[in-house]
């Protein structure tokens, strides 16, 4: 007789397009949880592209024609789904877990339920942000991608993950059938206040980190500071990478002379900024939660977050001074906190004891709960 699965070690089965060096939410996420899983004893098998490895099926890659150059600049790529391969991998394993919402996550939730195996799938992607990035806002269409979506693989899995409630309202919006189950994708203990000399110790830093997209709109912060009384005292420092990379820069020459400093670093490296910027800011009008806004209240860094419809990272505003809708409103809010530092350090203290409840040991023990009640 096996040993009962509330006991055992559990084998899950992780199946997302790409696994590697990605700096995408989603997959750093499941970096975490897998990483937290096998020191727990139990066994991930990674089902993706990328390089051959342990406890790893590596599938093809590939790009669509009409995608290839845009994700290439988002350092995302599909995973050609290879049957034979995916029906071995999951034949002996307790859960099925499926990341991404796009064709290898589709004949997996195929294949695994045909196997009888529990299908676990998480809502990491909005469909306006796969058209934000293309230049394409029609309701239609962003309808048509949900019932997609929901047709080939939520409405198929056993459970939904949903990283915030706003995510879980918005996928039962467009009919969401099956269970649900709210868990934030956490933030680390490697995120939290450091001492770092400051790279601009007489200037106020204004920081956000994320794609460099159309989605998040990190123009609104480049116009909001140029159109400030204090531009000359601001630093602004764009974190990341993407297909708006080339226009940011020439805005940033433009309108404030070329001296916002764009940054490109692994994520460990990231800590160093928000540790030693003063304001965090995250433009996004779409979002499921917001790993980066996550990681800068860990660290204290107090946040100013668009209160945009489709966002979730609204979620985090710590009162309506922590909130903007527009680029004049952006400025406003700027010149508050920088006007007031008395407020502004009563806010990284606020931040931090906010930011207790989203350590990702809580979320780690939600999705083991997920897992055990589905294998048993």
């Amino acid at each position: 007789m096996s040993e009962p699965a509330t006991t055992r070690p559990l084998h899950i089965a992780m199946v997302l397009d790409t696994f590697g060096d990605v700096r995408n939410g989603g997959v750093i996420s499941t970096q975490r949880f897998t990483d937290m899983l096998r020191k727990d004893g139990h066994r991930v098998t990674i089902i993706s592209t990328g390089e051959e490895a342990a406890d790893q099926v590596t599938l093809k890659a590939f790009y669509p024609p009409f995608a290839k150059a845009v994700m290439q600049r988002m350092n995302f790529i599909f995973a050609w789904p290879d049957r034979e391969k995916i029906r071995e991998a999951i034949r002996d394993v307790d859960v099925v877990h499926v990341q991404f919402p796009f064709y290898l996550g589709f004949v997996t939730a195929v294949i695994a339920k045909r196997l009888g195996k529990p299908l676990v799938s998480t809502f990491h992607v909005q469909a306006e942000q796969l058209l934000h990035n293309v230049g394409v806002k029609n309701k239609r269409l962003i309808q048509l991608i949900y019932r997609i979506f929901l047709r080939y693989l939520y409405n198929k899995a056993d459970v939904v993950i949903c990283p915030s409630h706003f995510a879980e309202e918005e996928i039962k919006r467009y009919g969401l059938k099956a269970p649900s189950v709210v868990i934030s994708n956490g933030v680390t203990h490697e995120y939290r206040p450091l001492e770092f000399s400051r790279k601009y110790p007489d200037k106020f830093v204004i920081l956000s980190v994320g794609r460099n997209a159309a989605e998040k709109r990190q123009d609104w912060l480049i116009r909001a500071v140029a159109n400030s009384r204090y531009k000359d005292n601001i630093q602004l420092i764009i974190a990341g990478n993407g297909p708006l990379r080339g226009h940011l820069i020439h805005l940033s020459e433009t309108l404030l002379g070329g001296t916002v400093d764009f940054e490109y670093l692994p994520p460990g490296e990231v800590i160093r900024l928000y540790n030693t910027s003063d304001l965090y800011v995250h433009c996004a009008e779409v979002e499921v939660e917001c790993m980066t806004a996550l990681e800068a209240m860990a660290c204290g860094l107090p946040l100013l977050i668009a209160n945009a419809p489709l966002s979730a990272a609204k979620q985090f505003a710590l009162g309506e001074k922590h909130l903007f809708s527009n680029i004049a409103d952006l400025t406003s809010r700027i010149e508050y906190w920088y006007e007031d530092p008395e407020a502004l350090r009563q806010s990284k203290t606020e931040y931090l004891q906010f930011a207790e409840q989203y350590r990702i040991e809580a979320s780690y023990k939600k999705l083991k709960k997920v897992y055990r009640t589905l294998a048993t």
